[in-house]
């Protein structure tokens, strides 16, 4: 994060998890290893690809990782680790958005067809995901706390989506109607761009 007041300095908001040899995804590097050698055999984390603000919450970020299935909430009041994560897509995120009239809702899109809307103030997250219903964990967004950077992976919470709608194509970008004649007469809207097509999908 940056201030455009001071650009000499930026804080860390969220740094991605350590780093892991490439031959062996679950194992630790030995514990005998040069520096050179290191460097050459750990795989640098994947790069986050979007950054998405609350417009209600401007402490809150929504993000995800290239070829992540997984989005990450995070407050920059918190900084160091994930406050929520959001499991329901099974394939790689293409796009995040938040709702510009309800609050703690955003809608994502990725390589799996789907439409997820998310709501992170409430407990509903029934969504039927192919054919099956998502079973997560469905607690409301917690407050924001002071933990310590070890603690990272234990305290963040999960959550599921709340709502989905299959696409024909896979989503390759989504992005919420202004408040307009079309969701005054009730309903939400989110635009949906996947293959050759753009969709009107009702939340």
């Amino acid at each position: 994060m940056f201030d455009l007041r001071s650009l000499e300095h930026s804080t860390i908001i969220y740094e991605p998890a350590e780093k892991k040899p490439d031959g062996d995804k679950g194992s630790t590097p030995p514990a005998r290893m040069s520096p050179t050698r290191a460097q050459q055999t750990l795989t640098p984390a994947p790069p986050l690809l979007r950054l998405a603000t609350s417009p209600h919450d401007s402490h809150l970020l929504a993000t995800f990782a290239a070829d992540s299935n997984i989005i990450r909430i995070l407050d920059v009041r918190q900084p160091g680790q994930a406050l929520l994560e959001l499991r329901g897509h099974a394939a790689a995120l293409n796009a995040v958005e938040w709702s510009p009239s309800r609050r703690g809702m955003l809608a994502s899109g990725a390589d799996d067809s789907l439409v997820l809307v998310w709501d992170l103030l409430h407990s509903q997250n029934g969504a039927v995901i192919a054919g099956e219903p998502n079973v997560n964990n469905g607690a409301p967004l917690p407050p924001a706390a002071p933990q310590g950077q070890g603690q990272q992976a234990a305290n963040v919470s999960l959550k599921g989506p709340a709502s989905s709608w299959n696409c024909d194509y896979e989503v390759a970008n989504l992005s919420w109607a202004p408040q307009s004649m079309l969701t005054g007469q009730g309903g939400e809207w989110v635009g949906v761009a996947g293959g050759r097509g753009v969709w009107g999908v009702k939340v």
